[in-house]
């Protein structure tokens, strides 16, 4: 059997399968955004370096003693570089280590003295390994380590990819002053809500997969306490990190697990701050696939070129956001994010059938608020559920299987055929007026697209939990029977819905794997029977909010 470690490291290496760049179908009204259409000429230098490895220890705060690879270009004009930190809880000589080391040894060899470190607990170093143990506090004293070294400039940058992202995060928080850039993709600031408990539901089969370590100490903190308070970067200490002039370049997938998280802190910076975003289409991975106008490996150069080498090479005047939009299937540039001229379209659930799903109740999402429905319910098992298979892939994101045989056990709601092509990009909101009878119950709602022939692809999911939906550190059982309003973000997406194509949600009290799934990630199944009943009427208007980008908000939104 393969060791745990080696598991790991290919569900991070996984890439994408290749996409086309050529257009297939914009929304509606963004045919003159500013689509890419090809690679930029390069600004990075095109200068390469010889690198010289040795091995060394570095010894922290509390006397620990940190194992490290130390890359050093030679040869580079004048007596010190620029610096890159990867601090990495995998072990910087373990085969996960050996296979995220890429964008740092590229670093080393355009000159900056890049260091590959050990943290406390993984490969050759000392400590205790525990979720996300003092990695704040190991962070800053390497950085500030690196920056006193006499081939080093005082100025430090860290790279890398989850685990090795969220200790950017964490290092950040911490604020070392020398710390001037940072690049996590596929991390997460708070890991607590989109990583390991989904809205507040239990973790995933392949969270329980991880180390003993972790999953231990993960159990006994089941709501967010002063553990998480620790680990996790939220929205203050964000805006803080903005505020010490941390340059902040974040990127992910909108198929990854943990990018919803990465994004959502993007969000939180401070305006002032010295920000980029990169968003493609794909799953867990080490860097975006098939960036454009620049590669991943380019784009992060220009970065810390102009914030550790201070080279004024204009990436900090490109638009903001650099985004893939599904559907399209087309890189585009915003000025800013979220997208300033985003229309949102709100689509009630309403009793009316829609005659598109041979669903539990089929019905319809329309423009204009009910005036009466009867209320409709689903029933939940933690052994038969109905469940919705919205686990992703660590390495190939979305289940990609027609939604059709699973619809028919849950409650669903779909729209008119649509007249015109519609991008959704951003965070859609959905509001359900909601009872249950149960100790405790899941709330999983996914967002399908729905051809003319029937077949229903699953676009994005959204969960939340009962108990933790007015608070994840002071839970409440749900008040039983009694109608209560569940509003919840589903998890972002850039998307474009073709003309003729049908917007639906499903509904249904728990998650699972699809068929075939490898590398499950997402939450994990409340061990509760019960029954949720959502309610379509005046008094309890349950409704769905989309991010509409262009002129096709107006069809949604007509009545």
């Amino acid at each position: 059997m393969p060791s745990r470690v080696v598991i790991v490291a290919a569900a991070l290496l996984a890439a994408a399968a290749p996409y086309a760049v050529s257009a297939q179908v914009k929304g509606a009204g963004t045919e003159g955004r500013q689509w890419v259409t090809g690679p930029a000429e390069l600004k990075t230098s095109a200068e390469r370096f010889t690198v010289n490895s040795q091995e060394i220890k570095i010894t922290v705060r509390d006397g620990t003693v940190l194992g490290a690879k130390l890359m050093l270009p030679q040869n580079v004009p004048g007596p010190v570089r620029p610096c890159v930190l990867l601090a990495d809880g995998y072990g910087h000589n373990s085969a996960t280590g050996q296979g995220v080391e890429a964008p740092l040894k590229d670093l080393a060899d355009r000159g900056y003295a890049s260091l590959h470190v050990s943290l406390r607990g993984s490969g050759n170093s000392g400590g205790e390994a525990n979720l996300y143990n003092k990695f704040g506090q190991d962070g800053y004293d390497l950085v500030e380590w690196m920056a006193k070294q006499p081939w080093c400039n005082g100025r430090v940058g860290m790279v890398g990819a989850s685990l090795l992202g969220i200790s950017q995060w964490l290092t950040a928080k911490e604020a070392p002053p020398s710390l001037k850039a940072i690049v996590p993709h596929v991390a997460c600031g708070d890991c607590y809500d989109v990583l390991w408990y989904p809205g507040g539901m239990l973790p995933g089969p392949g969270r329980m997969a991880r180390i003993p370590a972790e999953t231990t100490a993960v159990a006994a903190h089941r709501d967010f306490d002063g553990f998480w308070a620790e680990r996790t970067v939220m929205t203050p200490a964000v805006k803080q990190i903005g505020g010490h002039g941390i340059a902040v370049m974040v990127s992910g997938g909108w198929n990854d697990y943990i990018s919803p998280a990465n994004l959502r802190a993007y969000e939180a910076l401070p305006a002032s701050t010295p920000r980029k975003l990169l968003f493609g289409p794909d799953a867990h991975g080490t860097q975006v696939q098939n960036l454009l106008p620049y590669s991943y490996l380019e784009y992060s150069a220009l970065w810390l070129d102009h914030f550790l080498r201070q080279i004024p090479n204009g990436i900090e005047r490109t638009p903001a956001a650099t985004i893939y939009v599904q559907g399209a299937n087309q890189w585009r540039l915003e000025p800013r994010w979220p997208i300033p001229d985003t229309k949102l379209a709100t689509l009630y659930l309403s009793a009316q059938k829609s005659g598109s799903a041979a669903s539990l109740n089929d019905g319809a999402l329309r423009p204009a608020a009910p005036k009466t429905g009867e209320p409709v319910s689903v029933g939940y098992a933690p052994s038969t559920g109905p469940f919705l298979p919205t686990l992703t892939s660590s390495g190939t994101g979305r289940y990609k299987a027609d939604q059709r045989s699973v619809e028919a056990k849950v409650l669903t709601w779909t729209s008119a055929p649509l007249a015109a092509a519609t991008e959704v990009t951003g965070h859609a909101k959905i509001k359900l007026w909601a009872s249950v009878v149960g100790k405790d119950a899941d709330f999983v709602v996914l967002l399908d697209d729905v051809a003319p022939d029937g077949t229903s692809k699953q676009v994005v999911v959204g969960y939340q939990n009962a108990s933790h939906a007015r608070s994840e550190a002071k839970p409440a059982p749900p008040p039983q029977g009694q109608a209560q309003l569940y509003a919840f973000e589903l998890l972002p997406v850039s998307y474009v819905f073709a003309p003729g194509h049908r917007i639906r949600i499903a509904v249904a009290g728990g998650a699972d794997v699809g068929e075939g799934m490898t590398g499950p990630q997402g939450p994990g199944k409340s061990p509760y029977e019960a029954r949720i009943t959502v309610y379509q009427d005046a008094k309890h208007a349950s409704s769905l909010e989309l991010p509409v980008i262009g002129t096709g908000w107006k069809q949604l939104t007509a009545r």
